[in-house]
């Protein structure tokens, strides 16, 4: 299947926001920032529940030093749109990767598909 990956913070945010309308599935990966989400994140998701973002299965990965929030708050962001379907593997990641983390990912890439 065609994969599309796109850095918030160095990319178009129109065209990213119109990838996400274009496909079934969205995989939000971000850093828990300030006890928040990475600002690019953040507005990239505004963008998306601005436009009635709804119907699709979304896979989250987040990463945090100490106290990873990330996953809680696009959940918290989202609750509000209609039909939206979790992945059963969420990846949480404490600073560096792991070799339990790379599992995980597989397990997400597998369920993706």
């Amino acid at each position: 299947p065609k994969v599309v990956l796109t850095d918030l913070a160095r990319e178009d945010m129109a065209e990213a926001v119109e990838d996400a309308f274009r496909y079934g599935k969205l995989v939000l990966a971000t850093t828990t920032y300030n006890m928040d989400i990475f600002p690019f994140m953040k507005q990239f998701i505004e963008h998306l529940t601005e436009r009635n973002f709804q119907n699709r299965t979304i896979a989250v990965i987040e990463n945090g030093s100490w106290a990873p929030a990330a996953a809680r708050t696009i959940k918290k962001m989202l609750e509000n749109s209609q039909n939206i379907t979790y992945t059963e593997t969420a990846v949480t990641i404490k600073s560096a990767l792991t070799e339990e983390n790379k599992a995980e990912l597989d397990k997400l890439a597998d369920e993706l598909l």
